[in-house]
């Protein structure tokens, strides 16, 4: 198995602060590169599979940089870097950079370089690595570094699970006009507080609804939803308003589950196709927008399925 289990619940809002940030991750870990593609998570050789992989261009030539989101500590995690790195190059034919961002302290982690020696004493091979620890890592120094794609990983710092962080989080992503993470962060904030601050889980509870219509009037949702109405008022020239407006917000909410969730986008299919009720689907979009993971957003769908037919 190559991803503890204790990964898991992590890695949909990792990914997708990836996916929506990609130039954030590059600055942060690349300086002067610059972001042109996120590539496939599946490796074609052996049908391994990545936390991201993101073609990028530095002084002009083309590379890869391979991001592993790790929340412990794995003593094989140099041999699994090298694996993914040399599959990657295979499969691109470009160079790679391998890095893994471990979440939290947890004992001692590989060290760059991989070095592969044979009983002579000859070294065969030296195997250079990213190796990022954000629970060593202060708030302060996250933020100077001046991307508020990275906002979203404030509480998982070193002291990070406490109000005056989340507070910084939530309101640099508002300044900044990045609602569009509220959601992404207010995951990885639970996520953390739950492991380390579990009193304050009410207060950060709180907060995030308050969050909530912070996100509706967002650039971000205004923009989605604007697009939907849009797509509704052609559909209803053609078809009625009342219909045109039904598919607007049907598009709407597919275009929030692919951007976030893409392995629920034949669930939200059949959801918006039985719902008639504007202001059903309107509710189904903030709330799926909100959702802190996949398995949330999928209860989010199937309730509403289960209104629907009750």
């Amino acid at each position: 198995m190559e991803k503890s289990d204790l990964d898991k619940p992590w890695d949909d809002s990792l990914r997708t602060l990836v996916r929506v940030n990609p130039q954030a991750f590059v600055v942060w870990l690349l300086e002067t590169a610059q972001f042109l593609e996120e590539l496939p998570h599946k490796l074609k050789t052996w049908k391994l599979e990545v936390d991201a992989l993101l073609r990028v261009i530095v002084n002009g030539v083309e590379m890869l940089l391979h991001i592993e989101f790790q929340s412990s500590n794995d003593p094989t995690m140099a041999e699994r870097l090298l694996r993914y790195n040399v599959l990657a190059r295979s499969d691109y034919g470009l160079p790679v950079l391998s890095c893994v961002i471990y979440l939290f302290r947890d004992g001692d982690v590989p060290k760059s370089p991989l070095n592969w020696t044979i009983p002579t004493g000859q070294e065969v091979l030296q195997f250079h690595f990213g190796s990022i620890k954000l629970g060593e890592l202060s708030p302060e120094a996250l933020l100077q570094i001046g991307q508020p794609g990275l906002l979203p990983l404030l509480p998982l710092t070193k002291g990070g699970a406490s109000r005056e962080v989340a507070n910084t989080m939530f309101s640099g992503l508002k300044d900044a006009e990045r609602t569009d993470l509220i959601s992404v962060g207010g995951t990885i904030a639970s996520l953390v507080f739950s492991r380390e601050n579990p009193v304050e889980l009410n207060w950060l509870n709180r907060r995030l609804r308050e969050m909530n219509n912070i996100l509706r009037e967002s650039p971000f949702f205004q923009e989605i939803l604007e697009e939907g109405r849009e797509e509704g008022r052609e559909e209803g020239r053609e078809e009625g308003f009342d219909k045109g407006k039904l598919e607007g917000l049907r598009e709407t909410l597919l275009k929030i589950v692919q951007a976030r969730f893409p392995k629920l986008e034949r669930l939200a299919k059949g959801q918006a196709a039985i719902t008639d009720d504007p202001e059903v689907l309107e509710n189904l979009i903030v709330k799926v927008s909100m959702a802190q993971n996949t398995k949330e957003a999928r209860r989010f769908l199937l309730d509403e399925d289960e209104n629907d037919e009750g």
